[in-house]
């Protein structure tokens, strides 16, 4: 959504409002661990975290987006 979409959602509305930004402006993850892991277990746990958690990867290396249509039965 982009400044355009936006005002055309508030027209109908009859109200303005400013530009305003429209997606994520950041994501924290906070891990509360109950353990006894050592400082190094615990950094080692966070690497393997970033490093395999799906998610993770996706957000910090963004794939290509594209948006298509298709008729039904063609």
């Amino acid at each position: 959504m982009n400044a355009a979409d936006l005002r055309s959602i508030q027209t109908p509305l009859k109200e303005h409002y400013r530009e305003a930004p429209v997606g994520f402006q950041s994501i924290h993850l906070q891990f509360t661990l109950d353990t006894d892991a050592s400082d190094e277990q615990l950094a080692t746990l966070m690497r393997l975290t970033e490093r395999y958690c799906v998610v993770y990867q996706t957000l910090a290396q963004p794939p290509a987006l594209a948006v298509t249509r298709k008729l039904a039965g063609a």
